[in-house]
């Protein structure tokens, strides 16, 4: 709170001298140079303007290009793409087989779930594993 405070208290304090500044410089200063450095002002303000526009559309762009360029190096071979899959409507529940659906099938001749056969067959599902 107290920073915030002083921010506060340094934006009124700098709006005032600026009108006063203003008023100051309009009694003493002939008006040629007034105009010349309002003008200036009104110059750099556009020039300014220009820049952060630019600089915004070309930081957008870049970042696209490094958002596909990333999703492309971590996508698997023949992994659909995510902005596909979230197009299309499904969601990561359905890609998956959905809760409480059993993902495979496959079990040990006692009856219990076979591991291995569940690993082969998310492996083969994914492409890689970790």
């Amino acid at each position: 709170m107290r920073r915030l405070f002083w921010v506060g208290v340094g934006v009124v304090v700098t709006v005032v001298v600026v009108q006063r500044g203003r008023k100051i410089v309009a009694q003493y200063a002939p008006e040629a140079v007034v105009d010349r450095a309002e003008r200036a002002a009104q110059d750099a303000g556009r020039r300014a303007e220009t820049f952060v526009a630019t600089f915004r559309r070309e930081f957008a762009q870049a970042r696209s290009a490094r958002e596909a360029e990333l999703t492309a190096a971590l996508l698997a071979e023949g992994q659909p793409d995510p902005d596909d899959v979230r197009a299309s409507g499904l969601r990561a529940a359905d890609l998956r087989g959905g809760p409480g659906r059993a993902r495979h099938a496959a079990s040990a001749p006692d009856g219990r779930p076979d591991t291995e056969a569940e690993v082969a067959a998310d492996e083969a599902d994914l492409g890689y594993s970790f």
